[in-house]
């Protein structure tokens, strides 16, 4: 159980409460202890009962009522505080100056004053702000604070002492107050706290006005900074919060209740419509124009505004002033009190506005049909027509036509023709400007009876049909003319010309094949069934392509081809094949001869072209998935390689290795070009005969030689220019194999012959730099820059194994643009999984942006 408390204005009103309250908790069987009163009651209770329980306290006359002290003859509250930091210690000023304090105990000693009216918050506001700067210094609770620190908490609990002297009313009534009493309430902020206090004023017999203080509240500023006019407005919550709570436990009945501010800001705010603001603003202008009125509140000069001592906090002593007795205007009438004559920043008011942008425009009268939101002509004029059809039903019941039958059912051809013809006339809107201009002689238009512009033309003597004669006259530019043309190209995907010609049986639109065309292009079904395969500009050559003065296969491209029948003893055969390996600026081509298409055989090749040749930096190939040209066989033991297997053998090498995008050969063109050469080379050579593996060896290097001997890059037309350049002038030092005519250097000076080996090999790179490198600078195919394929793109997938029309349709998921900026490698996902292809083994049917209707 806890002390009750309560007031009442008589001695028989006393009487009578605890008389109720005793027999109330009697019937719970609770004993009250006692009662305490201000002044000196009867005895409450029946004499002729022997019941002990009702009787009145005889104590001092300070009793503690709910942590406060009260003071039963002045009938006051006031507080009693005893500075305990250190229970061990005395509490002499001597002693506390030299103790050590801490956070938790600093946080302890201000705990202990329990204030829940606020009668000191205009004091303990000092001791709230000290302790955030406290907490800003990220000081453990246990830690001492640092010296300067300490002695100002040591006085300010020094002064905490003189809370002991401080006293306030509990009774708002004065004894000769007349009517009821007006509720002021005041708010401020500063940049370290907010708050606000509220006063009871009451009108006395003689004329004059009584004040008394009734609660405060207080807060510190937050952590995250905010400006003065946002602190002010978010004391003005605070005084509606307080209002609030005020309202709901005070008995008295008020009169009027005031708020009063010192910011002209926060009042222009409170003042204003909410929604024109930030949300910070407009949610906290909303709760008070919710809770109060704006007319209830008021400006108030800064040094008049009580509510300033809560925002700064002040001495004890000053409690006692103006803090406990209100401001001194409110002992006047309110004729008296301040006037609002301060402007306010309208500029500083505007910042928490929202930035608008008013903008002028002219607007059409909207129709009932937006024809631009139809992409079909079937269905546009078949709802127009029910439109009409509605309204003319709708006016027959107005003008109650009894004979006239409203129309049901199907519609009439009667009623698709207005329909058109409505939208018609809408599209040769801006047609008749331009006749008057003198546009159109050629054509000679007219408008017939339905207000139609229609072709004159030279057919008025056949016997077609009226329209077929004069079709209707439209610009190619109008939406109802791409829906028209769009219409009639839908009924069997025909070509421009056959569409061109079966819209002009009844309309004559202006660039009619220009119109056509852009359809047919856009046709997701006619692009689909052509299968145009995108291209883009060809690259500019890799670095590997132009590395002069690098060793022979320094930078590698190879590649499979065969197979190749050979002879395994009497009647035994088995499939060989060829491995070709090419160096990208030499051209020189060395031949092997592979088992089997497996990735273990084709190591032991990389291994004997490697003792040969030496290791390349580069090494470019198929990525086994799909060989272009190569035989069936050939394909399904390539998809086997183990592509991570071959790189750990190509990177313990210190060796990069590249693999192209599958289904795509011209990536990998120096390898494919050479091997066309080479398999002509095979066929010649050896024609139907089956050899022996061996044999089969042979020839392959000996094809492998007179490719070397083929001339790269110009051939010279002049005898001066002396011979032609080829891939054998860098790897023999001479064009052909055969036995060298001497005479030769018999020099044995070492440095004389490293000389002349070097003479030969500047020469090779000097006539590579004159005759190949020239001819590497024109693009021999794919000239011109196209639109790069995008990601969303919808596009068919080529598959050479599918009929073309039976191509999958697949998104663009990723594109690999190169070093240009140009996407030539993408990312598709069809229906069957997800797949890397060049941009040539796709068609795109339908853009990721879409088609501008206009």
């Amino acid at each position: 159980m806890d002390d009750i408390c309560d007031s009442v204005h008589t001695v028989n009103e006393a009487k009578k409460l605890t008389s109720e309250i005793d027999e109330v908790l009697a019937e719970g069987g609770f004993r009250v202890k006692g009662w305490l009163s201000n002044k000196a009651l009867e005895e409450n209770y029946n004499s002729d009962k022997e019941d002990e329980r009702m009787k009145f306290l005889d104590t001092t006359t300070e009793e503690k009522v709910l942590g406060t002290v009260w003071n039963r003859k002045t009938d006051e509250f006031h507080y009693k505080v005893n500075l305990d930091l250190d229970k061990n210690l005395s509490t002499d000023d001597r002693e506390v100056m030299q103790r050590k304090l801490t956070k938790r105990q600093i946080l302890s000693q201000i705990a202990q004053i329990f204030d829940p009216i606020g009668f000191a918050a205009a004091f303990l506001i000092r001791y709230k702000i000290g302790m955030q700067q406290l907490w800003q210094q990220g000081l453990d609770w246990d830690q001492e604070i640092p010296k300067a620190d300490h002695d100002r908490w040591i006085q300010l609990f020094k002064e905490m002492k003189g809370l002991n002297e401080i006293s306030f009313k509990i009774c708002l009534t004065p004894s000769n107050a007349v009517g009821v009493p007006m509720l002021c309430i005041f708010c401020d902020a500063s940049e370290e706290a907010f708050g606000a206090c509220a006063y009871v004023r009451w009108q006395i017999y003689d004329g004059n006005y009584d004040v008394r203080f009734v609660a405060a509240k207080s807060r510190v500023a937050p952590l995250k900074r905010l400006t003065i006019p946002r602190l002010e407005l978010q004391a003005a919550v605070m005084g509606t919060r307080l209002y609030q709570a005020i309202m709901e436990e005070m008995r008295l009945p008020v009169k009027e209740a005031v708020f009063m501010t010192d910011s002209m800001i926060a009042l222009s705010w409170i003042r204003s419509q909410a929604r024109g603001f930030k949300p910070f603003v407009s949610n906290r202008v909303s709760e008070i124009q919710s809770q109060t009125d704006p007319s209830q509140w008021r400006h108030v000069p800064g040094e008049l505004n009580v509510a300033d001592d809560v925002s700064r906090g002040v001495p004890v002593k000053q409690l006692t002033q103006r803090w406990k007795n209100g401001p001194e205007f409110l002992r006047f009438p309110e004729q008296s009190w301040p006037q609002e004559a301060e402007r306010v920043n309208q500029i500083e008011v505007d910042k928490e506005r929202h930035k608008t942008q008013a903008v002028f425009i002219t607007t059409e009268t909207q129709e009932v049909i937006d024809g631009k939101k139809y992409s079909s002509w079937r269905k546009l004029i078949r709802v127009t027509a029910y439109v009409h059809r509605f309204v003319q039903n709708m006016r027959a019941k107005m003008q109650s036509c009894v004979n006239k039958e409203s129309k049901q059912g199907p519609l009439s051809p009667q009623e698709l023709t207005e329909a058109a013809n409505y939208w018609i006339i809408k599209a040769q809107k801006n047609l008749h400007k331009r006749m008057a201009n003198g546009e159109f002689k050629s054509l000679s238009p007219f408008t017939d009876d339905a207000g139609i512009l229609r072709v004159g033309g030279r057919l008025q003597e056949s016997t077609m049909l009226y329209t077929t004669k004069h079709p209707a006259l439209l610009p190619h530019d109008h939406h109802i003319s791409i829906l028209i043309v769009r219409n009639i190209h839908q009924q069997g995907h025909t070509g421009v010309a056959t569409t061109v010609a079966k819209t002009r049986q009844r309309y004559w639109i202006l660039k009619a094949h220009n119109l056509a065309k852009t359809i047919k292009y856009r046709c997701v079904v006619c692009r689909e069934a052509e299968h145009k395969l995108e291209t883009q500009i060809m690259a500019d050559l890799p670095k590997q392509r132009l590395a002069p003065y690098t060793p022979p296969f320094y930078f590698t491209s190879c590649d499979y081809f065969g197979p190749y029948q050979v002879k395994i003893g009497r009647n035994k055969t088995a499939k060989h094949y060829g491995v070709i390996f090419t160096c990208l600026n030499t051209r020189a081509v060395h031949l092997e001869l592979a088992v089997d298409c497996s990735t273990m055989e084709y190591i032991q090749v990389l291994r004997r072209f490697f003792s040969i040749r030496g290791y390349p930096a580069k090494m470019i190939s198929d990525n086994g998935t799909q060989l272009v040209g190569a035989q069936r066989e050939l394909q399904k033991m390539i998809q086997g390689w183990n592509i991570e297997e071959l790189k750990q053998f190509g990177a313990e090498k210190g060796m990069e290795w590249k693999f192209i995008t599958p289904r795509a050969p011209h990536q990998n063109g120096c390898a494919e070009a050479l091997v066309k050469s080479c398999k002509t080379a095979l066929k010649r050579a050896v024609g139907a005969q089956v050899l022996t593996p061996f044999e089969l060896y042979t020839v392959l290097l000996e094809v492998a030689n007179l490719v070397n001997q083929r001339p790269i890059g110009r051939i010279p037309n002049d005898p001066d220019d002396g011979s032609y350049l080829s891939p054998n002038d860098i790897l023999l030092g001479r064009a052909s194999a055969d036995v060298p005519q001497g005479p030769f250097q018999e020099t044995q000076n070492p440095r004389h012959r490293v000389e002349f080996v070097q003479k030969i090999i500047d020469s090779f790179w000097k006539r590579w730099s004159r005759d190949v490198l020239p001819c590497l600078v024109p693009r021999k195919k794919w000239r011109a820059e196209r639109r790069n394929v995008r990601v969303g793109d919808v596009v068919t997938v080529s598959d050479t194994n599918a009929v073309r029309g039976k191509w999958c349709v697949g998104r663009v998921l990723e594109v690999f643009p190169g070093l240009d900026g140009m996407v030539r490698n993408v990312k598709v996902k069809t229906e069957s999984g997800e797949y890397q292809r060049p941009i040539t083994k796709i068609a795109v049917i339908y853009p990721a942006e879409g088609y501008d209707e206009d």
